[in-house]
């Protein structure tokens, strides 16, 4: 059976923490797991202390930076395939055994990535992943297509290409993915969901700092061999996206992007490569739209439970069938807007809902949260 050298690097995240290691603990393949704290002050001993059993190697103090301290975790715990989940991401449950089965397969495969949800920082539906492909080398210098915590390498490949660069801050995921390709590695997509990423303001992700900018242009630079690098322009629209409080400048700059966007999608630029299947689990890649069902699946694990249901939609006087769990099923009449329902009691690692407008088969998803007890 293939075993697993999982790392996890935290600094004064320790309230998420709980949902990664939780989400690790529900698995069945083996792993060993190294914990890389950067000196925390936010109660990350005591987390230690209720999941220490689980760890196989502890560092907490000065590290070097997230990928110096990620590098050093793959090295000092041993297993076939390595990875690494942020502190305030999470797998979703069976998610190692469905990796594990794929290099079991085909001993030739170096790397395995799937699908990925969004999800807010209570842990309530965003969005999917929304650039997932199947593997395009090409793409790859200039979309990170692969979402970071739901990619597997296997080490000897990781070990290949010299592993994490730890001179990066941003790009290190995607540096390494190209480095991966220009050494023959054989990738595979798994259209499985495996993890969720949690957006919120104060992720490095959203902080639009100028040196991520400047490390996307390098990508294309260095592997894509571009003079003129443009990707940064995708990543800056999406940034904008998922920016809650924008600047009249920025609502404006992100109004003239997305016109961009579209007619780029028009005119079929050369190069532009849609999402193969264009619809994720029922959701338009990008938007908000909907086709038919959407389904919604989000790793839960019990650790406080939904209690009243709110989604956005539109539109917003229409009857939705909202099934929950596989068991349970009701017609719900949207009322300007907005569809709130009760759910069931639930206590198990993972969240489903299917969601369709009655009569329609396009419908909008704006907004999702839900009352906790």
């Amino acid at each position: 059976m293939q075993t697993f050298a999982i790392v996890i690097p935290n600094l004064n995240q320790s309230h998420f923490l709980p949902w990664a290691l939780k989400s690790l603990s529900v698995q069945s393949c083996p792993f060993n797991l190294a914990v890389m704290d950067g000196g925390s002050t936010d109660g990350f001993k005591e987390v230690i202390r209720r999941y220490g059993d689980m760890i196989s190697y502890l560092h907490s103090g000065p590290d070097g930076g997230q990928a110096a301290a990620i590098r050093k975790g793959k090295a000092v715990v041993t297993g076939d395939i390595v990875a690494w989940l942020n502190a305030d991401d999470y797998y979703f449950p069976e998610t190692l055994e469905k990796v594990a089965a794929c290099f079991e397969r085909d001993p030739g495969l170096d790397v395995v990535y799937g699908d990925a949800v969004h999800v807010t920082s209570e842990g309530f539906f965003l969005s999917y992943f929304p650039a997932i492909q199947a593997f395009d080398a090409k793409v790859l210098t200039r979309s990170c297509f692969i979402c970071q915590p739901a990619c597997f390498v296997r080490r000897s490949a990781y070990e290949r290409v010299g592993g994490l660069n730890p001179a990066l801050r941003y790009t290190m995921d995607w540096d390494l993915w190209c480095r991966l390709e220009r050494a023959g590695a054989r990738f595979q997509y798994v259209p499985e969901v495996l993890a969720a990423v949690r957006y919120y303001s104060g992720t490095k992700t959203l902080s639009r700092d100028r040196c991520r900018y400047q490390e996307i242009w390098r990508i294309e630079r260095v592997y894509g061999r571009r003079w003129l690098p443009r990707s940064w322009l995708g990543f800056y629209h999406f940034d904008l996206i998922c920016e809650t409080n924008r600047t009249w400048f920025e609502n404006g700059f992100l109004q003239v992007l997305g016109r961009a966007r579209a007619i780029k999608r028009r005119l079929r630029v050369e190069g532009l490569r849609l999402h193969q299947n264009k619809w994720l689990y029922g959701f338009k890649p990008w938007e908000t739209l909907v086709q038919g069902e959407g389904v919604i699946h989000v790793p839960w694990y019990g650790m406080r439970d939904w209690k009243r249901l709110h989604l956005e939609m539109a539109p917003g006087d229409a009857t939705y069938r909202v099934k929950v769990d596989n068991g349970f099923e009701r017609m719900v009449a949207a009322q300007h807007g907005v569809l709130s329902m009760d759910l069931p009691d639930f206590n198990g690692p993972h969240r489903k809902l299917a969601v369709s407008c009655v009569g329609r088969n396009h419908w909008n998803l704006y907004g999702f949260r839900c009352d906790l007890y």
